[in-house]
């Protein structure tokens, strides 16, 4: 081979050399795809804990949809345990109460007494409340008898529930208004019972009908944020900004002014409850997290969630789920059987203030 040649052969063998290297320097950068595990969703979750502070009720632990801050990425949730659970509601005229059956949990030997109506939740199933079901074993006759006087809530004279003595909960939803806010508000009229939306306000004037008939039926609409940020990140100017816009957006759509409010998240600090102070708002947090998001494709499991409410509490759920809808009315059906009620946090903090 003349040397002109061999030069040529050389430099060929370098150039290729350096194209191998450059190629898989861009697949290990990921430059040739976009992650699946990020690509086309619209819906993020923060990673970071609920942080109460100055809260009228102590959150429970977890993530909660909303936007991240600039530059931050979200976590995919881990799928949840399988689990399975059969619900039973007999018609009317039957005397079997609603029976909740959970794989590897044996049969108690006597129906256990009713827990205590507090307690935070941290998503997963705290316990039975009072008048859960217990399992198979029949109930004694004291028991039947006890679980008679409490098969429906007290009234006041005004036709409200009496929550000094009856099983009230409060059902509060986040993330809305939306269209599966519609399918919320027809579970609630089901079950004769009401719930608290804390509406996030940039999307009130999108949703003018929503917003009207979640006013027009005797839910309680509360300020959930202009844009759902971190509160605890934000300037005093710009957190009374994100609570004063959404007030007016909520005035100008129903006609009144809300007088509860909820950081995205739970993440919250005295100068987020001064901010609310200011405008007139106290802040609600919640005690049961059902981390509804880590469900939107297993509604039994979120129904064993929902199982465990206790009368007492006020519980974190989205209006943006339509398993989440589809848990709460199965829930609401076997609870409602058990003499609970679903009332506003309103009505419950009156309760609690008593």
């Amino acid at each position: 081979m003349r040397p002109n040649q061999s030069r040529k052969v050389r430099n060929y063998a370098v150039a290729g050399s350096a194209l191998a290297i450059a190629a898989a320097v861009a697949v290990g950068c990921g430059v040739t795809g976009t992650d699946t595990n990020r690509a086309g969703s619209s819906l993020t979750f923060d990673p970071l804990p609920s942080a109460p502070s100055g809260a009228s009720a102590a959150p429970g632990s977890g993530v909660n949809p909303g936007a991240l801050p600039p530059g931050q990425t979200a976590p995919v949730p881990s799928p949840p345990a399988p689990a399975t659970m059969t619900v039973v509601v007999p018609p009317p005229s039957a005397a079997a109460k609603p029976q909740t059956t959970v794989p590897g949990t044996p049969a108690p030997a006597a129906p256990p007494k009713p827990a205590a109506g507090n307690g935070g939740g941290s998503g997963a199933p705290s316990g039975q409340g009072d008048g859960a079901p217990s399992g198979p074993a029949s109930p004694t006759p004291a028991a039947q008898a006890q679980a008679r006087s409490v098969t429906k809530p007290v009234l006041l004279p005004d036709g409200s529930v009496d929550c000094a003595k009856s099983k009230c909960v409060a059902l509060t939803f986040s993330g809305g208004p939306g269209p599966v806010t519609r399918q919320f508000l027809q579970t609630l009229d089901a079950h004769g019972g009401k719930g608290t939306f804390f509406v996030t306000g940039a999307q009130v004037n999108l949703n003018p009908d929503i917003m009207t008939a979640i006013a027009g039926t005797g839910n309680e609409v509360a300020n959930g944020t202009w844009t759902q940020p971190d509160m605890t990140t934000l300037s005093d100017a710009d957190e009374t900004a994100q609570l004063q816009q959404t007030n007016d957006a909520i005035r100008t759509s129903v006609g009144s002014t809300p007088t509860l409010f909820r950081p995205m998240g739970g993440h919250t600090s005295p100068s987020v409850v001064d901010a609310g102070k200011r405008l007139g708002l106290t802040q609600v947090l919640w005690d049961l997290d059902s981390m509804d998001y880590n469900y939107q494709a297993d509604p039994d499991g979120l129904t064993q969630v929902l199982m465990g409410m206790k009368p007492g509490q006020i519980v974190m759920l989205h209006d943006t789920f339509v398993s989440s809808a589809t848990a709460l009315d199965r829930a609401m059906t076997a609870l409602s059987d058990q003499g609970y009620a679903f009332v506003t946090v309103s009505q419950l903090l009156r309760t609690r203030a008593g």
